[in-house]
């Protein structure tokens, strides 16, 4: 793949990291702002055992940086639980990678889990998809800042236009080589034009 194909990835994990700094300050904020009341709040995730401590539903976060949008998303829901170091985020959706005030990548997953301690970050179902057609999808995305390098993993597909698909079942990103390593098991498919 292209460098130019591949660069939409790199500044979308910068995005996320954006994301990871947004979720650091907010759950403070909140905190202090009187969410007590939700800790025995009924909407809990099923199955999880631990009260949550925030509880929001259906925010909508903004990035920016130099007085720019950068990017933003809308989230379902958003828990922190009493003790835990992740922020659990489920249903993102209309997510938005600005570039030059334009309109240039958009993503959603199906939940995340962001560690507010340490930045790690783990993405479930996730979809990113840049305004020229081409795409990023993978069951789940790890991100963990001691290992420098984003894990792709599962059903992980990329697809440059509609001529080329590239298929395996784990992948790993470098942000700032614009390369990605597929590992194990690759198939990938071109579609050659006849003149």
């Amino acid at each position: 793949m292209s460098r130019k194909h591949i660069t939409w990835a790199g500044l979308a994990f910068l995005g996320i990291a954006c994301l990871l700094a947004l979720l650091t300050i907010v759950p403070q904020r909140l905190a202090h702002e009187g969410s007590g009341d939700l800790t025995d709040s009924p909407t809990q995730v099923a199955g999880s055992h631990k009260i949550p401590e925030i509880f929001v539903e259906s925010t909508h976060f903004v990035g920016r940086s130099e007085g720019k949008k950068r990017w933003e998303f809308t989230a379902d829901k958003v828990m922190i639980a009493d003790g835990d170091d992740w922020a659990e985020l489920e249903g993102i959706k209309d997510g938005i990678f600005y570039d030059e005030g334009e309109v240039w990548m958009s993503f959603s997953a199906e939940r995340a889990r962001v560690n507010i301690k340490t930045d790690n970050l783990n993405l479930e179902r996730v979809m990113f998809q840049s305004t020229s057609g081409d795409s990023l999808a993978a069951d789940t995305l790890t991100w963990d800042k001691n290992y420098d390098k984003v894990v792709l993993e599962g059903d992980v597909c990329v697809k440059q236009g509609p001529d080329a698909v590239l298929r395996c079942v784990r992948a790993e990103y470098a942000p700032g080589d614009n390369i990605i390593e597929a590992i194990g098991e690759t198939v990938l498919e071109i579609e050659i034009q006849d003149d």
